[in-house]
């Protein structure tokens, strides 16, 4: 087993909240810009980066708010292709797939199923959806959370560097609830890094230390601080 002790460099970003999407590629969007509230609707795609995605319209809040955000992190281009089955990918978060848990039950209650939402009633599923787009065959995990838990799946990601079980990591937190519970308001937070080794002589970008507060809060974690 090949065992890496280096610490991993962050190659791309992307932010997504209520106020803004952004992100290392160049993308910098106002929601009040776009056609809806975060985390957009079927049309978001076209209207943040000017072309299709035929599949974006079926997918539940969470799913939409992390390709938007992966986008904005221009993984498209950040990702070499030959490294695609070497990059893992793992989200963490609190409230996971609630949203869809939510608005499936709505429907159950309305009596028409909205089946087409049921498969995202598993938080794993938005994992599937990066993974798919970016042919990412890495190994992949949904780290549930407790509340003030940070960094967690930038912890995880290590760990695989370390074990050599991958050599990038596409890495995201996200907390998203478009109809606010007793206990749980509204919230759309995502942030998404490409993570690599430094072996694989991508080059770090410096940006996100200054590019939204969450973001950096949450990536200083692969400091230790």
């Amino acid at each position: 087993m090949t065992v890496h002790a280096t610490q991993p460099v962050v190659v791309a970003f992307g932010w997504l909240d209520r106020e803004h999407l952004l992100g290392s590629s160049g993308c910098h969007q106002r929601w009040s810009e776009l056609d809806a509230p975060a985390p957009g609707t079927g049309r978001t795609f076209r209207a943040a980066f000017g072309r299709a995605d035929e599949t974006f319209r079926r997918l539940d809040a969470l799913s939409r708010a992390l390709v938007l955000a992966a986008e904005a992190a221009g993984l498209a281009t950040a990702l070499p292709a030959e490294l695609r089955a070497e990059t893992a990918v793992l989200l963490e978060t609190q409230l996971g797939c609630l949203d869809a848990d939510l608005r499936f039950a709505r429907s159950m209650a309305a009596g028409l199923p909205e089946g087409p939402i049921f498969p995202y009633t598993l938080p794993s599923t938005s994992l599937g959806e990066l993974a798919l787009r970016h042919g990412l065959r890495g190994p992949s995990n949904c780290l549930c959370v407790l509340p003030g838990e940070r960094s967690v799946a930038l912890r995880e990601a290590q760990l695989l560097f370390a074990s050599g079980e991958a050599r990038l990591a596409v890495v995201a937190r996200a907390e998203v609830l478009t109809v606010a519970r007793p206990s749980v308001e509204v919230c759309c937070e995502v942030a998404v890094a490409l993570l690599a080794l430094p072996e694989v002589g991508l080059r770090e970008v410096a940006e996100w230390q200054g590019a939204a507060a969450g973001l950096a809060g949450w990536l200083a974690g692969l400091r230790g601080s």
